[in-house]
């Protein structure tokens, strides 16, 4: 099992439906997502805090759970790890 890694300062950024954030497992970048109604519906205290606030606010847990599909290489079809609600 490689060790992974997310950046320091993840650059996070909202598509509208996703959050995006980027992990690195041998020097390769995995680009991973977390879908915003799993975001909001499991870390927010409210639907009026910004997808950003929560994603940085829980970010630890939320790496922890990309962690975990990359180890158990749940994937997408495009490489990508994808957090849906039911991850959380």
């Amino acid at each position: 099992m490689s060790a992974v890694r997310f950046p320091d300062s993840p650059a996070c950024h909202s598509d509208g439906m996703v959050m995006h954030f980027t992990a690195i497992i041998e020097q390769k970048t995995i680009r991973c997502a977390i879908v915003l109604d799993a975001l909001m519906e499991h870390f927010a205290k409210d639907r009026l805090t910004p997808p950003v606030s929560v994603f940085s606010r829980h970010r630890h847990v939320i790496e922890r759970i990309a962690k975990r599909l990359i180890d158990q290489k749940r994937f997408e079809n495009n490489g990508s790890i994808l957090i849906r609600s039911s991850d959380c």
